[in-house]
């Protein structure tokens, strides 16, 4: 298996994934609902369930250590925070205490981080006034924490699920191709989110914006494929009526010869 990548089994509704260690080793993790997870109960159901959805993965790692690692630990849920305010009196939450976020971005530390900056900019606007800061804060921050806690949890439907699909996959060509032709005018939505500093709400609103570009785009291409269509049929109207009589009668043929040799 190839080091330094990010490997993933996507199975629709859980996935398998192997994150690279600088020793080259792998920390393999599945995510899944619970019941799955409620279904695995013996070593035999453990070798089973691996068996039939990561039979590669089973002889990568080889029984004996699957088994013994993934028995070791239990199951842990997974924890998304969305609240308002972040400020109670003179007191104020930031980061996962305030939102807390499923790590399919990788965008937890990060924000937390931008948390730290954008109160210390409303802190040299507001004189250090905590009075005016601190409502100001969760007014300012609060709909690109809830925005992140979205995406983060969008990315892990797209990594389990829509990679299988070739939409996502033709979207991906899309996105890649118009962001080589217009640059900064077309940022694919995963890029804005892990490499710039674009608001994480504004991410959603330019993908919002992107996707209407290109149902239009659709629909236009669609309007002129059928207009072409008709005025190819127009023009050639009469050839294609001798075209099929020519066909129809040659069907008659084959058919009547075949009729006959079967009497």
């Amino acid at each position: 298996m190839e080091i330094n990548y990010l490997h993933i089994w996507p199975r629709s509704t859980f996935m398998l994934i192997a994150l690279p260690n600088q020793d080259k080793t792998f920390t393999c993790t599945i995510f899944m609902p619970w019941q799955n997870f409620d279904e695995i109960r013996s070593r035999d159901d453990c070798l089973q369930f691996f068996r039939t959805h990561f039979p590669d993965f089973v002889d990568l790692m080889g029984e004996k250590n699957l088994l013994n690692d993934y028995f070791q630990v239990s199951p842990q849920p997974l924890v998304s925070i969305k609240c308002e305010p972040y400020h109670v009196g003179r007191t104020v939450i930031m980061g996962d205490a305030a939102h807390a976020m499923v790590p399919f971005h990788g965008q937890g530390m990060n924000a937390g981080f931008e948390d730290c900056l954008i109160f210390d900019r409303i802190l040299d606007v507001t004189g250090n006034d905590f009075v005016k800061a601190l409502p100001e804060f969760t007014k300012t921050r609060n709909a690109d924490a809830k925005a992140i806690c979205d995406l983060s949890m969008r990315n892990y439907i797209e990594m389990r699920d829509d990679v299988n699909k070739l939409s996502f996959v033709v979207r991906k060509k899309i996105d890649y191709w118009l962001n080589k032709v217009f640059r900064s005018r077309w940022v694919p939505l995963y890029s804005m989110v892990m490499f710039s500093r674009t608001p994480y709400n504004d991410c959603i609103k330019g993908r919002q914006s992107q996707d209407k570009v290109l149902q239009a785009a659709g629909k236009v291409l669609m309007v002129a494929v059928v207009a072409g269509g008709g005025l190819l049929l127009q023009k050639n109207y009469e050839r294609i009526l001798g075209n099929a009589a020519s066909l129809s009668e040659w069907l008659r043929k084959v058919f009547a010869g075949a009729v006959i040799q079967l009497t």
